[in-house]
């Protein structure tokens, strides 16, 4: 069974604007966790605005941290850019299973999504922000 993944300050990049928008996308993460895991009713009701809030979170975010990485010129960005592209075809992916999937299929895309994130934040971002941290 997947668990629900909290946030705990080691994932904290000690970049306050960045901190609080992963802080947020693990919440919206874990919305998906919570409608994947309730009544087969709440998922069907839910599950599409769940997925679009997500969506709409992921790219918002990936757009900032990427503007941040730009603007303090940091030479990888462009790599960087790469993960977050691919993540997002996989999410877009995965997403259009779920518009007919189960609550089991919710849950496996949740063990996904939160695992990717926050090895996400532990690997890569950790390296831009050690190297954009200086500039701040």
């Amino acid at each position: 069974m997947v668990s629900k993944i909290e946030w705990n300050d080691s994932y904290l990049l000690e970049i306050p604007e960045i901190d609080l928008q992963h802080k947020k996308l693990l919440e919206v993460a874990n919305k998906l966790y919570d409608t994947a895991s309730g009544s087969e009713e709440s998922y069907k009701l839910n599950m599409a605005k769940v997925l679009k809030s997500l969506t709409d979170y992921t790219v918002y975010h990936f757009s900032a941290e990427e503007e941040f990485m730009r603007k303090y010129g940091y030479a990888g960005v462009a790599l960087h850019k790469v993960a977050h592209d691919n993540f997002v075809s996989e999410v877009n992916h995965q997403i259009l299973k779920l518009n007919t999937g189960t609550r089991d299929d919710g849950l496996q895309f949740y063990s996904y999504l939160a695992n990717w994130v926050l090895n996400h934040i532990a690997k890569a971002d950790r390296v831009w922000a050690a190297a954009v941290k200086p500039k701040l």
